[in-house]
């Protein structure tokens, strides 16, 4: 299918209905019923309003929570930026209390305290529970989102009714802004803007995607896994000998000479192939049996089990498993390995409860406007749900989207008129950067294949540099990036999956970057 024939697909999709326009014109005008005016256990906040607003044109009972920061700096007035979390499934409350809000969890204590690093300072910003059902969100189906097409037409009516609420925000500069599974909500979000921007404009400036999904699922876990293992041997304290059965496991199937190509710049021309279907490629489906103690793992902990696990299909894992023989090893060896951040240790204090706890009591959730089912029981939350997740990724019926790199993006870039940033962290294990490099090597956009040099030049944490005639490792180095032909790639060093979780100051640079362009 061209380019032409998949987005005009996009278009009929995407038009607005005649019903949605009717219910938006009926919209009240008063925001002051969002308004959250204080927080228990937290400090004093930009003026913000957060709520619930229904998903326009579907079924009663399906909405989707917001919270709306305002801009703490006029200068930066112009600029509204979007943040979504991935999962999918998972609330953008773990984003704003994770590094990139106004406040953040003091230890593991449900007190907050204000956050120096907010991008509260850097422009208005919007957080927003969805797809539906997800966090404070709604649903009235226990299984509500099946595909991406349901899923991006529910936010998109969804932002134009918020627009309708808060109208003086509709003429921003727009930047879509999020990490992980937002790497297929970001792309296939801005289509369905630039779709409809002759009857729904927005000024759609950005879309930046951290450790994101955007590629073949094999490029970017299993045919590249045993090049992240030998980048990461010592942090991981994996040995010799179990190096060197990825590396045979690799061999076998195939997949090191598209290591050889992806460190070639510019590329061969034509597209770098990638073999079979390793993994059964349901990654996150093996990895998810796995953390969770499906006992049909070959839990190898020696270099001939290794090599067993990756050539020969089991149960839970299809011939090339090097993903998933991978995450057995490391698990295996040590229960407390992190695939989100590898330099994690049995000392990291998980956000998650801390967000059921806090999020789920009822003076919390009256402070932001949440009604409680009863009169004596808050609303339900979650910071991610397992029925979203079940639904689009881990099913074996679960429908895959289009990746964004083989059409959706190049069309965005070919336009011309929206700056796309990827960025990755060094410590992500689940998405890790080769597997990025790999797919952007791989995508064409703008008359080229990949980056024609590698992204390798320097960025800092803010705007210190180093002295003149300084030698040796500047500590205000906060990594490597390139840009070409609309398209930025940047590289943090010291960072897991979610980057401004560790690198808050140097995240908050990059986005003053972003908003700034």
């Amino acid at each position: 299918m061209n380019i032409a024939t998949f987005l005009s697909g996009f278009h009929a999709l995407w038009t607005i209905p005649a019903s949605l326009a009717a219910r938006v014109d009926q919209a009240p005008s008063s925001i002051s019923q969002f308004e959250v005016h204080s927080l228990p256990e937290a400090p004093s906040l930009p003026p913000s309003w957060a709520g619930r607003l229904p998903v326009p044109d579907v079924e009663e009972g399906n909405s989707l929570f917001f919270w709306l920061v305002e801009a703490e700096d006029s200068a930066y007035d112009d600029n509204l930026i979007i943040w979504l979390n991935g999962g999918p499934g998972c609330s953008s409350l773990l984003g704003l209390t994770g590094g990139n809000g106004p406040m953040s969890f003091v230890g593991n204590s449900t007190k907050l305290e204000s956050n120096p690093h907010s991008w509260s300072k850097l422009g208005h910003v919007l957080y927003i529970d969805q797809p539906v059902g997800t966090g404070y969100s709604t649903a009235s189906d226990p299984y509500p989102v099946h595909d991406m097409d349901r899923l991006t037409c529910d936010f998109y009516a969804w932002l134009q009714s918020f627009f309708t609420q808060f109208s003086h925000l509709q003429s921003k500069r727009v930047h879509l802004i999020g990490e992980s599974y937002a790497g297929f909500y970001i792309p296939y979000f801005a289509s369905a803007i630039i779709d409809n921007q002759d009857s729904f404009p927005l000024d759609l400036a950005s879309l930046s995607m951290g450790d994101p999904t955007i590629g073949d699922p094999a490029a970017m876990t299993s045919v590249i896994i045993g090049q992240y293992l030998e980048s990461q041997k010592s942090a991981l304290q994996i040995p010799d000998d179990i190096i060197s059965a990825f590396t045979e496991g690799s061999e076998e199937c195939g997949f090191d000479g598209i290591a050889r190509k992806l460190n070639t710049y510019p590329p061969k021309t034509g597209p770098i192939p990638i073999p079979g279907n390793p993994d059964n490629l349901y990654t996150l489906k093996g990895a998810n049996e796995l953390i969770n103690g499906d006992d049909c793992y070959p839990h190898a902990t020696d270099a001939d089990g290794v090599l067993y696990s990756i050539l020969n299909e089991t149960d839970c894992l299809g011939s090339c498993a090097t993903f998933n023989t991978a995450v057995d090893y490391l698990y295996t060896k040590n229960n407390c390995f992190d695939q989100y951040d590898i330099s994690n240790g049995c000392d990291k204090i998980s956000q998650f409860p801390i967000l059921a706890n806090y999020f789920g009591r009822a003076d919390v959730q009256a402070a932001l406007n949440i009604p409680s089912p009863s009169t004596d029981s808050p609303a339900h939350y979650s910071a991610c749900s397992n029925n979203i997740l079940a639904t689009l990724t881990l099913s074996e019926t679960a429908t895959i989207p289009t990746p964004p790199t083989f059409s959706i993006l190049p069309s965005i870039l070919n336009n011309g008129s929206i700056a796309v940033h990827v960025y990755s962290g060094e410590y992500d294990f689940l998405l890790n950067h080769f597997g990025t490099e790999l797919v952007l090597q791989n995508m064409t956009w703008n008359g080229a294949q990949g980056f024609v040099e590698k992204p390798s030049k320097v960025f800092y944490s803010d705007d210190a540099r180093p002295d003149d005639g300084e030698k040796g490792e500047d500590k205000n180095v906060a990594g490597t990036w390139g840009e070409e032909r609309g398209l930025s790639y940047h590289f943090f060093h010291g960072a897991g999956h979610s980057v401004f979780a560790k690198k808050g100051r140097e995240m908050f640079a990059f986005v003053r970057d972003v908003v700034v362009a």
